[in-house]
């Protein structure tokens, strides 16, 4: 039977690798509402879902992050600088913040991760929000405002599960000037920083329960983390030439799209 499990969350790492190269976000935002559906046919707790559920998406995003930023990094499609700012202060806010996370009542992080998601999507659909910015240097104040927008991230991805690409791309790209190609990139590197701190937090405050689940290491569920992981390494760098070849309009359009669908079951959730 654990075979078959694993194969069906090996599938579900091939879809998330390929949204994690394509469009920046590192997976979470599949992850998340997926892992809080398929946690419950596990049998789990209530009260441990959420936490297991955000605990192994961030654990399978840092992975396929790893994957989508080697590709992009093949494509020059990513600005290094700028990735290694946002994501040393992701760490320093993911692994600190996630330990208050895990205290946290269950819908509150659900509400937390949806309220994110609405505004970011009226972003995107406001006037000259589906343009295409022409300059290819970033702002000259990026640097400066770096480190605030990377602890941003970090307190994201500790709180809602996700590697923080869902506001680092708009953040890049809007803020910062990135275009939106090369703000999808960088934003995969920022991922593994961000992910991979608030994960090995989620390690170490699992292990102090003694009423988890079989196959987990923390708040980690192996058995779902390691095959999505690595189906995420073997879709993540198609995903990132798909982001490579398209045109700027569509993948704001898909990115838009995406947000809205996991937005609408994560309300249904806590209203339900």
């Amino acid at each position: 039977m654990e075979i078959f499990v694993a194969a069906a969350y090996l599938i579900l790492g091939l879809i998330v690798g390929f949204v994690a190269g394509a469009f920046g976000l590192g997976g979470g935002v599949i992850m998340v509402p997926a892992f809080l559906f398929l946690f419950k046919l596990h049998g789990f707790s209530n009260e441990l879902i959420p936490l297991l559920a955000i605990g192994t998406s961030l654990f399978a995003s840092a992975i396929a992050s790893s994957a989508g930023t080697y590709r992009h990094f093949k494509n020059q499609n990513l600005n290094i600088q700028i990735g290694i700012l946002f994501g040393i202060f992701a760490v320093i806010a993911g692994s600190s913040l996630s330990f208050v996370a895990v205290n946290l009542p269950p819908k509150t992080l659900k509400l937390i991760f949806g309220c994110i998601l609405i505004l970011i999507t009226v972003r995107l659909f406001m006037k000259n929000g589906l343009k295409e910015l022409e300059d290819e240097k970033p702002a000259k104040y990026s640097y400066w405002l770096a480190p605030i927008f990377g602890g941003m991230v970090g307190s994201l991805s500790a709180f809602a599960g996700l590697g923080g690409g869902i506001i680092a791309v708009p953040i890049l790209h809007y803020i910062f000037k990135l275009p939106f190609k090369k703000a999808i990139g960088t934003s995969n590197l920022i991922i593994i920083f961000s992910a991979l701190a608030a994960a090995i937090s989620y390690i170490i405050s699992g292990m102090q329960r003694s009423n988890l689940p079989e196959y987990t290491f923390g708040f980690v569920f192996l058995l779902a983390g390691i095959p999505a992981g690595i189906g995420a390494i073997i879709s993540a760098g198609k995903g990132a030439d798909y982001s490579y070849f398209s045109q700027n309009r569509k993948l704001k359009i898909l990115f838009a799209i995406i947000i809205i669908a996991v937005d609408v079951k994560i309300f249904f959730d806590v209203l339900s």
